[in-house]
């Protein structure tokens, strides 16, 4: 067999192969990026969006959107939390937890030290505009916890992991995410309905929410509205 003379590279050959690894290289490095990276719940400059969502809790929309925007969460994320947690009420009170986003005395703790933009020694979790903040900052510090470029671009999945995991603490989303389940049944029920919910934020309603009005909501939207009286 006759083989073929090899000549010597020119500059345009040796241009070319340096541009073809630069672009393959930098097309590995592109995908590891995309499939590496936390990619947050963004934040939506329309703000709540969901029109069922009880006007007790639109009634907050302007601080929401503000700390939906300083932590880059979404504001639908935030309204639907408040909305399971207490309806809209600034003076709803657990015995646990109080405030709009009902957060208890430990972990609000943990948010005032290690989860707020700057860090604060002194609050009140009953202040509407406190409890805002150190809800959505803990949304914020959960979703990077538990979302994964993976669960883009609905973010579905991610939610459940946060509802849960703001109901019954980041051990219940591993358990969720690790395919354990979850023993408490608030927490089974509560991420659920954060679930769908989520799901459903485009609609222009939400069965979800009308049946979480049913088991009992409503008496917490009962309560929000004769606040605000």
């Amino acid at each position: 067999m006759k083989r073929p003379r090899l000549r010597p590279p020119k500059p345009r050959d040796l241009l070319f192969l340096v541009t073809g690894v630069v672009l393959t290289l930098a097309g590995v490095g592109i995908g590891r990026l995309v499939y590496d990276k936390q990619v947050p719940l963004p934040y939506q400059a329309a703000g709540i969006t969901a029109p069922w969502v009880p006007d007790t809790v639109k009634h907050w929309s302007g601080p929401i959107n503000t700390m939906a925007k300083k932590y880059n969460v979404d504001p639908n994320l935030v309204a639907i939390v408040m909305t399971l947690e207490s309806g809209g009420d600034p003076g709803a009170d657990s015995g646990e937890a109080k405030g709009l986003m009902q957060i208890t005395q430990a972990t609000g703790g943990d948010i005032a030290s290690k989860y707020l933009k700057q860090p604060v020694d002194h609050y009140d979790l009953s202040n509407p505009q406190t409890s805002i903040e150190f809800g959505t900052a803990y949304l914020a510090f959960l979703r990077d916890q538990f979302g994964t470029a993976q669960q883009g671009p609905t973010w579905t999945n991610t939610v459940e992991l946060v509802a849960a995991a703001y109901n019954g603490g980041p051990g219940a989303a591993n358990n969720l995410e690790q395919g354990k389940g979850l023993a408490d049944t608030q927490t089974v029920v509560y991420s659920r309905d954060a679930f769908n919910m989520w799901r459903e934020r485009h609609n222009g309603s939400s069965p979800t929410f009308d049946r979480w009005k049913e088991r009992g909501g409503s008496k917490l939207i009962e309560s929000a509205q004769a606040a605000e009286q």
